[in-house]
């Protein structure tokens, strides 16, 4: 990915950004404030990404903070739950939401890239009213459309 941007990079209309990534050496662009540039982004969460800005506020002794997951099985640092963290005792997979500011459980929320927030595991994005919408198979509450069956 590589942008041309003129405006500085601080915004969606950036290609890099919009696309979750820093700009890099091909990029063309002039006084490049992309918020990325600098961070692993492999390391990062969808969400993590998306509140960059809260991310970034973090200091190291927030980072270095120990927290307990959900299943209280361990502790770990918030560093390591800004991506997924497999729990070594259950299992489980968890990370830290900017959005809902907890740790969540990887299998029950996801983060939906075009709202912007964190969502529960049983609500879909209809592309149709361009809204997240609770239920698995029922129509959307929004425009009454169905979700399309990713599998099919």
């Amino acid at each position: 990915m590589t942008c041309r941007c003129r405006t500085g990079c601080r915004n969606k209309r950036c290609a890099c950004l919009k696309d979750g990534q820093p700009c890099g050496n091909d990029c063309q662009c002039s006084n490049c404030n992309n918020p990325l540039n600098g961070l692993d982004v492999t390391r990062m969460s969808t969400c993590a990404i998306e509140n960059v800005q809260r991310f970034r506020a973090l200091s190291r002794a927030d980072l270095d903070v120990m927290t307990n997951l959900p299943c209280g099985c361990e502790q770990v640092p918030l560093q390591k739950l800004v991506n997924t963290y497999r729990c070594r005792k259950c299992d489980e997979r968890y990370w830290y939401s900017f959005c809902l500011g907890e740790i969540v459980q990887d299998s029950c929320t996801w983060h939906c890239t075009k709202c912007g927030t964190c969502r529960d595991w049983r609500e879909w994005h209809c592309p149709r009213c361009n809204r997240c919408t609770y239920g698995v198979t029922l129509p959307c509450d929004g425009c009454g459309s169905r979700q399309r069956d990713p599998w099919i």
